[in-house]
Parts: structure tokens; C-alpha cells; sequence
């Protein structure tokens, strides 16, 4: 029986080795993930969140700008029609003509042929 104890012995201690084992890799996993979470923190600190800041910063200038344009441009065309009533009315016919024609084509109000 010396043998069969001797084998449960061995059996016994690669049992408790593979555990050892296992702790160990599961433990150096642990370790490596934690850095791995600290580095992309600090990525997305030190690069990610002041590029995101930048190009926010960028379209509030650009929206900025846009918005004064288009007052800018606003008032400009409400002084012309100041000066101008009669041209304005004009130029107003003119194109609402033209976008008439371009999505219309040939349509009339009343069709041609009446009996």
C-alpha cells in the first residue's frame, strides 16, 4: 500500500502546486489589467479629453462666427429694403419667379383647356 500512498502523495502535492499556480497567474493577470486600466487613464486624460476640448472649442468659434455673419447679413438686407421698398419687392418677385419655374415647371392655376 506503500505505493498507492506514495501516488496519493504525489497526486496531493501536483493538486497543490497547480493551485499555486493558477493563484499566481490570476494574481499577475489582476496586476496587469490594473496597469493596463491606469495607462488608458492617463491616455485619455493627458491626449483624448484635451483634443475633445480643442475641437469643442473650435465649433463654438465656428458657430460664433456663423451666427454674427448671418445677422450681419440680416441687417444688410433689412437696411437695402429700407432704402430700396420698390427694388426689394422687385428682386422678392423676381425670385420667387424663378424658384416657381425651377420646382414647378408648367403649372398654371387654372388648366388650359376649359369647356
Amino acid at each position: 500500500m506503500s505505493a498507492a500512498n506514495d501516488f496519493s502523495n504525489d497526486a496531493r502535492n501536483l493538486k497543490n502546486q497547480a493551485e499555486a499556480s493558477a493563484t499566481r497567474v490570476g494574481d499577475d493577470a489582476k496586476e496587469e489589467l490594473a496597469k493596463l486600466r491606469a495607462q488608458v487613464e492617463r491616455l485619455m486624460e493627458e491626449r483624448v479629453t484635451p483634443a475633445l476640448a480643442g475641437a469643442a472649442d473650435q465649433v463654438q468659434d465656428y458657430a460664433t462666427r456663423a451666427r454674427e455673419t448671418i445677422e450681419d447679413q440680416a441687417d444688410a438686407i433689412s437696411d437695402t429694403v429700407r432704402e430700396r421698398p420698390l427694388t426689394a419687392v422687385a428682386v422678392a418677385a423676381a425670385a420667387g419667379y424663378l424658384i416657381g419655374r425651377l420646382m414647378g415647371g408648367n403649372t398654371y392655376v387654372y388648366p388650359r383647356d376649359r369647356h
